[in-house]
């Protein structure tokens, strides 16, 4: 009889299979991203019922088998339940879910990555940084995680720390006022170059720790947008429903 495993972690999608049966997708701190099969928990009174639903943080106990894992037992340490409680907060949190899935792999260290959305759901329950302003954060803390950081603390040509005011995307990175005229780019302004290190070197304690003017988060999330947009090549289908909002 196979040994069982402990595992803790985020539910990041659930699949359907058969009549009663599901497929989780968990990022876990022991095993990263896992995939493991409920059987029978679709039935409303069955003892997995609750902890095999999407967006739930919890220790479960599984059977590793040669091609699948099966799940034994779980207990919820957080339901997060303000993520479901109206439209917004479900796409949003959605969206998130599906971007650190989509950026893990299985059998690796994803413990950045889960620790970064553990402490975005976190920031949505807080309400203190707006929902538009998480996002752009998240997908930048994100890329950075997944090994693809922008350079914005020294010129990426001659690595002077000063008068960075040159974004190349090309490049990934910033450039000083000389060095820029050589490559090109976009003029980025000093609250916004400062907005981009603050995100790159702080604590996910801190990573939620602030807001933007207006016009300073426009051009944030302009960067940012289109940051993400060249490094995921991909279509994430709950984008669409956040562009619906």
């Amino acid at each position: 009889m196979r040994e069982q495993t402990k595992v803790t972690g985020i539910v990041l999608s659930v699949y359907p299979i058969g009549e009663n049966d599901r497929r989780l997708t968990i990022l876990t701190k022991e095993r990263g991203k896992i995939p493991v099969f409920s059987r029978g928990c679709r039935k409303p009174n069955h003892p997995l019922f609750g902890v095999s639903q999407p967006l739930i943080y919890a220790e479960f106990m599984i059977t590793e088998g040669r091609s699948f894992n099966y799940l034994n037992s779980a207990e919820g340490k957080d339901y997060f339940p303000h993520l479901k409680k109206d439209l917004e907060s479900i796409y949003y949190s959605t969206y998130f879910a599906e971007v650190a899935e989509y950026f893990t792999v299985e059998g690796l260290d994803e413990r950045n990555i889960l620790n970064l959305l553990f402490v975005t759901f976190t920031a949505m329950k807080k309400k203190q940084v707006p929902y538009p302003l998480i996002r752009r954060i998240y997908e930048f803390k994100m890329l950075q995680f997944y090994g693809i950081g922008l350079e914005a603390f020294q010129c990426l040509s001659c690595g002077r720390t000063d008068q960075l005011d040159i974004l190349s995307f090309e490049n990934g990175g910033m450039f000083c006022s000389e060095c820029g005229k050589q490559v090109g780019g976009i003029h980025v302004e000093p609250t916004v170059l400062y907005t981009l290190q603050y995100v790159t070197a702080v604590p996910l304690s801190r990573l939620y720790s602030f807001v933007l003017k207006e016009d300073v988060f426009r051009e944030f999330s302009r960067i940012v947008r289109r940051f993400f947009r060249i490094h995921a090549e991909h279509t994430f289908h709950s984008a669409a429903m956040l562009d619906e909002l």
